[in-house]
């Protein structure tokens, strides 16, 4: 029985642990709340320069690709023998067939200054009605083309490059042109855009889509595909004349819910621009592996903290619960031991709590004198003498209204300095009954008379004048005692001595009167 009751009582103080689990996990959660804010925050801040970069890796790759075309026919045109009006035709473009997949393009013609192109095993085919050939034939200058259907089949697209062969006197005496594979292109944009998971578009001369890695349909106009977004800092007409005027920018936009930024720039020695796109979405599932580390680390981090403080707090209150045993021992031992030895109250509740005494006179409460009262007369001597001397200060009202209550409070004070005097004297046991009245047990006298003896000093020391602040207050007190026995009840003493000094108040005061048989003598 002894068990459970401690064990209930230990469920009363114990500290749980689960509150601070529950609000470290809460704090866990909001620290992986911010770092993914402050991810998505990085996210946003990188996607210009991630799509520019996309842009500038796609733009001079594609420029590569067609740069190395034109120095390539522009070498060949060098050579004398395209020059050479006693070499025939399909010997020029048997050679130049040789060269195609040398270098890895589709095809490079010969064309004379007719507008005939030569192939090998084929008839010679007019090119006139080509707009590249006219422009070249016109202005001298190389040509680039968008992409378009060509071959055999008819069916095959590339992008066509041609320089022309300008002879003496800056005559154009023909051209050399060569084909790009579509997949060339296609497999450019694709390399350089999964980089930096940006997608890449090309446009050609009318801002057409010729290519790209975002699944546009080809052919369609880019502008068509931006109606259905929503454009942020331009409008469609500001972008068009920027692409039409080859002048390079970038702007945002939100398309189903999702925030892209896109750049575009021009490509050198063509009509074509090339336009790079990156979502918000795309860089920040990048910076995700990276995040989502962090954030475990500090779980686990925060995780090791709460084990270490768990152990700290086991640790902590091991103390308290051995604390609270030696003090559950300490109530035992006050209240409930039959035979105690060497008690000393006043001392015991000095050590254990200041909330058991009066804080104003130093004797200790009314419920903890009544313990203590009967547990001393269990113990008391049968064969000697005990009682309970209740003692009330005359004119309490009358020092409060002429002296103040600090007045009051000094002549209390006073009273109760003089009875632990006498508690300490006769092992016996002092306490405030309330507002002016004291009780004071004493136990084991020799005899009556000692009694008497003790009771005649102690009224004469409970009349006075106590000096404070200047002032005389005079102190005087009635008692009322009551002999008491082990085996009396304490409550009927009590009375006893009420009764006693009842008769007191009402017959002069400032003396005492002993309570035995049934009346006050």
């Amino acid at each position: 029985m002894i068990r459970k009751k401690r064990q209930k009582k230990d469920a009363n103080w114990r500290l749980s642990f689960n509150p601070i689990l529950r609000y470290s996990a809460v704090f866990c959660l909001l620290i992986v709340i911010v770092i993914l804010l402050g991810g998505a925050v990085l996210a946003f801040s990188q996607m210009k320069s991630t799509t520019r970069a996309s842009l500038s890796s796609t733009h001079s790759q594609v420029s590569l690709r067609v740069n190395e075309a034109i120095t390539l026919l522009e070498a060949l045109a060098d050579l004398p023998e395209f020059y050479d009006p006693s070499i025939a035709p399909i010997d020029k473009v048997k050679k130049l067939d040789k060269m195609a997949p040398t270098f890895g393009y589709m095809m490079i013609c010969y064309v004379d200054s007719d507008i005939i192109v030569y192939s090998d095993g084929s008839e010679p085919a007019s090119l006139a009605s080509r707009d590249y050939m006219q422009r070249l034939f016109s202005t001298g200058k190389p040509q680039v083309t968008d992409s378009f259907l060509a071959g055999a089949d008819g069916a095959t697209l590339n992008y066509t490059v041609a320089v022309p062969l300008v002879g003496q006197e800056t005559n154009i005496t023909g051209c050399l042109f060569c084909a790009i594979y579509f997949d060339d292109v296609v497999g450019i944009l694709e390399e350089a855009a999964s980089i930096n998971r940006s997608n890449a578009t090309l446009l050609g001369s009318k801002g057409q889509i010729m290519s790209s890695t975002a699944g546009l349909p080809y052919g369609d106009p880019i502008m068509s595909q931006l109606e259905g977004t929503t454009l942020l800092g331009t409008t469609a007409n500001e972008l068009e004349e920027q692409l039409l005027a080859a002048q390079p920018g970038g702007y945002w936009n939100f398309e189903k819910g999702m925030l892209f930024y896109s750049s575009y720039q021009r490509v050198e020695n063509t009509n074509w621009d090339i336009l790079c796109s990156v979502s918000f979405w795309s860089v920040f599932s990048g910076l995700l592996p990276s995040l989502l580390f962090v954030a475990a680390l500090t779980v686990f981090l925060c995780g090791g903290l709460m084990v270490i403080l768990r152990r700290y707090i086991a640790k902590e209150m091991a103390i308290v619960d051995t604390l609270v045993h030696s003090v559950e021992d300490l109530e035992r031992k006050i209240y409930q031991d039959k035979n105690p030895e060497d008690r000393d109250f006043n001392e015991i509740i000095r050590l254990t709590s200041t909330g058991l005494s009066d804080s104003l006179t130093g004797v200790v409460t009314r419920s903890v004198f009544l313990n203590q009262a009967s547990s001393l007369l269990r113990d008391a001597d049968p064969n000697l003498v005990s009682a309970l001397c209740f003692v009330d200060m005359d004119h309490l009202k009358y020092i409060n209204d002429t002296h103040g209550h600090g007045g009051g409070d000094v002549a209390l004070k006073s009273v109760g300095y003089i009875l632990r005097e006498y508690e300490k004297r006769y092992d016996g046991a002092v306490g405030r009954y309330g507002g002016d009245e004291f009780v004071l047990l004493l136990i084991n006298l020799e005899s009556e008379d000692e009694l008497c003896s003790v009771l005649d000093e102690l009224v004469l020391r409970l009349q006075g004048e106590v000096k404070s602040a200047g002032q005389r207050i005079p102190v005087q007190c009635s008692v009322g005692v009551a002999l008491c026995r082990p085996d009396s009840d304490l409550d009927q003493v009590i009375a006893d001595a009420d009764e006693a000094l009842y008769f007191v108040k009402q017959n002069g005061k400032g003396y005492y009167k002993i309570h035995k048989n049934g009346e006050a003598l």
